[in-house]
């Protein structure tokens, strides 16, 4: 097996890259509080709004449904979880480890919407969930004469 390495500082764009000396955050969070391979996990989250209701889908593959855990309180939705990772063979070399694992909350207010008819579905790695809009929330189409 050939591996390349990767220079993380090569950055032949970096004179280009208005926010590159702000490296605040990885001054404050420098990679070695984590294990090696470890990373803050965060999955994806996509959030579109329609007429009837606001839709929140979250990619969290490799999880099982049970694993996650989903409230509203005071319209806030909070959507939380862990991604367990495998267990690893003591013979294995490691070369790389690029997927995140661990604990994790995305949470996200909103306004006007029915909480006691928010749904979820959980489906190849991605969630959904479907907050409806109240009536009053939802647009009203008015004419003009």
């Amino acid at each position: 097996m050939l591996l390349a390495r990767r220079d993380l500082k090569e950055r032949p764009m970096a004179d280009l890259d208005p926010f590159g000396a702000l490296s605040l955050f990885g001054e404050l969070w420098p990679a070695s509080l984590f294990g090696p391979g470890d990373k803050p996990y965060s999955p994806a989250m996509d959030v579109t709004e329609t007429e009837a209701d606001y839709k929140v889908r979250l990619e969290v593959p490799g999880m099982d449904k049970n694993d996650i855990k989903i409230e509203c309180d005071n319209n806030i939705l909070t959507i939380s979880g862990e991604k367990k990772r495998e267990t690893e063979e003591k013979s294995e070399k490691i070369y790389r480890l690029e997927r995140s694992y661990g604990a994790f909350a995305r949470s996200l207010r909103f306004v006007g919407a029915d909480t006691e008819k928010i749904s979820a579905s959980y489906s190849n790695g991605l969630l959904e969930v479907t907050v409806p809009k109240t009536q009053k929330a939802q647009p009203i189409k008015i004419s003009v004469e």
